[in-house]
């Protein structure tokens, strides 16, 4: 009698095909051998059956015997349809057919298969298990038979090389291990006490390759999760926990800086701090902090007090730079971002006298700051720059300006500069390389002979060293047939072959107004927009007589009368304080406010930080240049001291 086998392997009935065929045939040479009628034992003729009794066959031969089964009452069953294939009738005359192999009895009446069979009834009595048994071991016989006769087939067609034959033997082998699996999974299943729905249950579910009921995991824990859920979800919760706790940082820290960011009023003189605040003037926009972890800028003037000149460097014939530092030694009292400047405050014949100049050092350079200076004909301030030496202190009050670039507002940035208005440009290529940017730089550069070009060798270090430095430099009137650039002024043809692509760049522009008026003529040529287009003008207002380097600008707009010409000297009234001055056509409202002794507040005196507005309440001004005033001061009558000019009477707010 075949075993039972376990239920791991029932699932995979189909595999065992090919290991049954090697053991049968291996036993090849004893099937040869089999006499006639042991042949024909293995393939039993069917017994008929009458409709009140029923014969089982053996699963052997038909001479072997036959034995009858009563099913309980309620349940008649009839096994028959293949050869050998036993047939049960119930006492109860009801027969139901437990069909063991063809779909149909002998006398045409449908008849059904075992497992159908099994699935209608939810529990079986002691004698239904026993003929449930005698028709699992048939239908094992039965198989057998089929599988034998099979391998015969399959070597007698395989020797004639008979394509249908083959086949059919190959369904008869796949029919009798079909009958062979299922007779023992219900034999297996009845040795595990399973009711007789949950054995064809069982069955068919292995056929579908699903795991039987009873050999499927129990669920266990909370929700049914087994111990490596719980694991998974600890560990996504303590990920999150820690991602809410970083962000709960951040926001902390970004508070605290918002907090050190917002203003404070602060001493003249008092040193900033590395953590100092930063509050920017009303007239200067707001300065980016450096999003690469550089300390925040100072406030606005925040620190005014004396730096010791270190170093001197002589740059060309008539520029040097000054490199100062903190006397006590350390840091600079003070932090700035890479374009903006520094007032210094000298007292030649008693009297303070202001001048603005751009730090052209790197914000990354801690220990000192450098102002590169060119000496003016009759400049007050450039002369006495120019006459200091090493050791030698002067007044600073510093930084102001918004003329910066850090990088974080454009993916690549043109710093175009003519004369001495590269100071600034200096400032943000050197910031920009020691950062290692990865943006292009072009870097444009217009002066009138080789011997002007300031940082030159620099520059050609650092083009090399940075290959998204991009360099050019043009002179008007070179001396040597051995300069290496560009020759003549600034063309549209010379920026379209420097910059490619130049209507999406960042353009940052500085110089002299005549140059900085033509260069932005070409740009509006070239359709660059003047949202991107930052500038900032030096026009050399230091000289002791005021040089107009362009047309009068608009006057203010509060005032609807036009300046009036006159050849007598106007009066200037300043209301808040109760002055008035003289105002001769060639002197300034901020000159005629300090021979009175008004304060107006002022830093670069070059018209471009906006330090020094006031507001014109009656008359008429002009103004060589107006950079630090935009539409909504123009109309609000908003004017620069260090620029407006008069020839006629006028009242100050001040």
């Amino acid at each position: 009698m075949p075993q039972p086998r376990s239920s791991r392997n029932r699932r995979r009935p189909r595999r065992h095909l090919l290991p049954t065929l090697f053991v049968l045939a291996s036993l090849g040479g004893g099937l040869k051998a089999q006499t006639a009628d042991e042949h024909a034992a293995h393939h039993p003729q069917p017994v008929p059956a009458g409709p009140m009794s029923g014969a089982m066959a053996n699963g052997t031969s038909p001479a072997a015997g036959a034995a009858s089964m009563q099913a309980p009452k309620g349940m008649a069953s009839t096994v028959a349809g293949t050869p050998g294939a036993p047939s049960m009738q119930s006492s109860g005359g009801m027969a139901m057919g437990m069909e063991m192999g063809d779909g149909m009895g002998m006398g045409g009446t449908p008849r059904r298969e075992l497992y159908p069979t099994l699935m209608q009834m939810p529990t079986a009595t002691p004698a239904q298990r026993a003929e449930i048994e005698a028709a699992a071991r048939a239908r094992i016989a039965t198989g057998r038979s089929l599988v034998i006769a099979g391998v015969d087939a399959l070597r007698t067609a395989d020797r004639k090389q008979d394509l249908p034959g083959l086949q059919a033997s190959a369904a008869q082998l796949r029919e009798g291990i079909t009958k062979l699996e299922s007779g023992v999974a219900a034999l297996d299943g009845l040795a595990q006490g399973q009711s007789p729905r949950a054995i064809a249950t069982d069955w068919f579910k292995t056929n579908m390759g699903m795991l039987p009921a009873r050999d499927m995991v129990a669920p266990h824990g909370l929700f049914g999760l087994t111990w490596f859920h719980y694991f998974v979800m600890a560990l996504l919760l303590a990920f999150a926990t820690a991602m809410v706790w970083m962000n709960a940082r951040k926001m902390q820290r970004a508070r605290a800086l918002a907090a050190r960011l917002a203003p404070a009023a602060r001493p003249a003189g008092k040193e900033a701090g590395i953590d100092a605040a930063v509050a920017p003037s009303p007239a200067i926009a707001p300065v980016p902090v450096d999003a690469r972890g550089a300390r925040a800028p100072s406030r606005s003037n925040a620190w005014t007090g004396l730096l010791r000149v270190d170093k001197i460097f002589e740059e060309s014939p008539n520029v040097r730079t000054l490199r100062l530092v903190d006397p006590g030694g350390g840091d600079l009292p003070f932090r700035y971002l890479p374009g903006q400047f520094v007032t210094f405050t000298i007292r030649p014949n008693d009297k303070p006298v202001k001048r603005s100049y751009t730090i052209s050092s790197s914000p990354t350079r801690q220990g000192y700051c450098e102002v590169t200076v060119k000496r003016e004909a009759r400049g007050t301030v450039s002369g006495y720059l120019h006459d200091m030496h090493e050791g030698d202190t002067i007044q600073v009050t510093g930084p102001s300006g918004s003329f910066t670039f850090v990088g974080d507002t454009a993916n690549s940035v043109v710093l175009m500069s003519g004369g001495v208005g590269i100071t600034p440009m200096m400032s943000v290529v050197r910031y920009l390389t020691d950062h290692s940017w990865r943006g292009d730089i072009f870097f444009v550069y217009a002066c009138r002979t080789e011997q002007d070009v300031i940082f030159r060798e620099e520059l050609e270090y650092l083009a090399k060293r940075h290959r998204n430095l991009h360099l050019t430099i043009t002179a008007s009137e070179p001396t040597s047939d051995a300069w290496p650039y560009d020759h003549g002024y600034v063309t549209k043809d010379l920026l379209l072959a420097a910059i490619p692509y130049i209507t999406t760049r960042h353009v940052h522009l500085c110089g002299p107004k005549p140059m900085m008026d033509a260069v932005k003529r070409l740009l509006a040529e070239l359709e660059v927009p003047d949202s991107q287009i930052v500038t900032e003008v030096f026009v050399g207002k230091e000289r002791t007589e005021p040089t107009p380097v362009g047309p009068p600008s608009v006057d203010a707009g509060a005032v609807a009368a036009p300046a009036v010409p006159g050849t007598g000297v106007a009066v200037a009234k300043f209301v808040r304080s109760g002055q008035t001055a003289m105002l001769p056509a060639d002197k300034t409202i901020l000159e005629a406010a300090e021979d009175v002794g008004v304060n107006i507040e002022y830093s670069c005196r070059a018209g471009t930080c906006g330090v020094c507005k006031v507001k014109l309440l009656e008359g008429a001004v002009t103004m060589d240049v107006d950079d630090a005033l935009d539409d909504e001061d123009r109309r609000n009558g908003i004017i620069l001291a260090c620029q407006a000019k008069a020839s006629a009477d006028v009242s100050i707010d001040a």
